[in-house]
């Protein structure tokens, strides 16, 4: 999605990938407040990236990035007066979260979420779960602020979403959520200064966009007909709701070659084409599962081989050592044997020479 300010200047755009694949987005909303919204495809056990490239005139901005309502990340740009245009990109592979009383950052993976589905909170609070979002905040020259007004780490317990779940406002149910798992614990110096940049109010007296992707597996959107949709921007519309003048000019002439003859026709075939298109992505997405798995489990038999082989040869290096400890212990019990003997002996030989001198 994008989201372009001609009067400021400044352009925003955010996709999101799972599995190093650009997701496809759907149903693209939006107006000119920069409240960008859409739907993207996603799978269970998919890690996912958010990248956001900026066109900013701006002399300080920020990037904040939410997942299932809880802000996981953020990032802010360096003042600098003399050159304020710049473009970079700010790439969010990890999340923050917390676990027993420390902060942890860790890659973000899809899970399915464990019945019962739906567990209502106190009113008509909605959740979420199933939701990535993407806020963008910029100086203003009236120089005020505003707060984000979302939970952080450290006001959830990790499985919160699991225990909090209520339904969602949206039309699709969501079915997956975030987990973190198998973290990097933060440094101490960097968590108390984490905490209060999470926690702190961003310029501007509001947001200068929003970019919300609603995150369902596909199946669930080809069922409620999302998958059908041109991708775009803001200015994107479904197929089918094309002006009659645009229906004129895309209308094919009718002909004896085949073609098409109407522009209903016209539109069915790029609904079917859009279905395909989304089929063969799910294949493909299914099939990068399939081949992480693949890996995943070939690298586990490499490791149990490689520490039978280890284990083994440790075991012949003990036998060895047992072996050569034994052969010690019979060389010493032998010796002390021959000592002990020639002891007798000498002794034998003493009472015998006494009782001839006698």
């Amino acid at each position: 999605m994008r989201f372009s300010d001609s009067i400021a200047k400044c352009h925003a755009t955010v996709k999101i990938t799972a599995d190093e694949n650009d997701c496809p987005q759907y149903k693209i909303t939006g107006d000119e407040h920069g409240n960008m919204q859409c739907y993207i495809p996603l799978l269970p056990e998919q890690t996912i990236t958010a990248e956001v490239q900026l066109d900013m005139v701006s002399e300080h901005f920020e990037v904040d990035f939410f997942v299932d309502g809880v802000i996981r990340n953020f990032w802010q740009s360096t003042r600098n007066s003399v050159n304020k245009h710049r473009a970079p990109i700010v790439a969010f592979s990890q999340g923050i979260y917390k676990d027993t009383r420390s902060l942890y950052r860790s890659s973000m993976t899809t899970a399915a979420i464990p019945p019962p589905k739906q567990l209502l909170t106190s009113g008509s609070q909605r959740t979420n779960v199933g939701s990535i979002d993407i806020m963008i905040s910029k100086q203003d020259p009236e120089r005020t602020q505003h707060y984000h007004g979302c939970m952080i780490p450290d006001e959830v317990p990790k499985d919160w979403n699991i225990q909090a779940l209520a339904p969602s406002s949206e039309p699709v149910e969501p079915t997956l959520q975030m987990i973190f798992k198998d973290g990097t614990r933060m440094q101490e110096a960097d968590r108390g200064g984490t905490r209060l940049r999470l926690k702190r109010t961003r310029n501007g007296e509001a947001p200068w966009c929003t970019f919300k992707f609603l995150y369902r597996e596909p199946a669930q959107l080809r069922a409620e007909g999302i998958g059908s949709m041109i991708r775009g921007d803001c200015g994107a519309r479904p197929i089918g709701s094309l002006t009659d003048a645009s229906r004129k000019r895309a209308a094919p002439i009718d002909g004896d070659d085949g073609s098409l003859s109407s522009s209903t026709d016209l539109e069915a075939s790029q609904n079917h084409l859009q279905d395909l298109r989304s089929e063969i992505l799910e294949l493909k997405m299914e099939a990068e599962r399939a081949k992480r798995l693949r890996l995943e489990k070939e690298k586990k038999t490499d490791d149990l081989a490689r520490q039978t082989q280890q284990q083994w040869a440790e075991l012949e290096l003990t036998k060895k050592e047992l072996i050569r400890q034994l052969a010690d212990e019979k060389a010493k019990a032998a010796a002390q044997e021959a000592e002990q003997q020639n002891l007798r002996q000498g002794y034998a030989n003493a009472v015998r020479a006494r009782e001839l001198n006698e």
